[in-house]
């Protein structure tokens, strides 16, 4: 069994949600790669990774996400046939590229520059439309909170009106971190043998 957790935007793959991903499952079982903001880079790292990962570790293969994360979540559920869990998921990522084409964006982290390029937002257009096509509802699992100041949830739920299961809690904000037990039992609900 493996999980790869996807992190949101400007961030990275080492912080307190992945952190309580590795105690629940174990460090060898949870993948938490740093995200680069090429799409295309993106998808060339979490590809090989679960290229490796296959070669290793039979199946189950589940992908979590926040935010931008959760947007690659789906994305490479739907690649592999996995299920995925996002958790206050951008559902048009390719708008928020727009907006910042042209920035340098600090690693909420690491604070190191990131310049933001137009040419990224193209990228992400093409995935949108991939996934406008080509989602089966069967492999979304979806938390979103109320309290949510980035990406309002009533929106998500707008975009996403079809999924296997939805939780919507009062708070936890857009990191979620303050509800992050909840995803950790779906996880665990998921991979559960059956």
């Amino acid at each position: 069994m493996k999980i790869i957790y996807l992190h949101g935007f400007a961030s990275t793959g080492v912080g307190p949600k992945s952190d309580a991903l590795k105690l629940a499952f174990g460090t060898d079982n949870v993948l938490t790669p740093d995200l680069p903001l090429d799409p295309d880079a993106v998808e060339k790292l979490v590809d090989g990774l679960v290229t490796q990962t296959m070669l290793e570790t039979p199946p189950p293969l589940l992908f979590a996400g926040t935010s931008l994360g959760g947007f690659w979540a789906n994305y490479f559920a739907q690649q592999w046939n996995a299920p995925c869990v996002m958790v206050n998921p951008s559902l048009t990522p390719s708008k928020t590229m727009w907006e910042k084409a042209g920035q340098f964006v600090p690693n909420y982290k690491t604070g190191v520059l990131m310049p933001v390029l137009k040419k990224y937002a193209a990228k992400f257009e093409k995935r949108e439309a991939f996934l406008r096509g080509n989602t089966n509802s069967n492999l979304l699992h979806l938390f979103l909170a109320k309290d949510d100041n980035v990406l309002p949830y009533e929106q998500t739920l707008a975009g996403l009106p079809s999924v296997a299961s939805c939780t919507v809690t009062e708070t936890g904000g857009h990191i979620f971190t303050s509800q992050w037990d909840l995803v950790v039992e779906k996880i665990r609900e998921l991979i559960r043998p059956r």
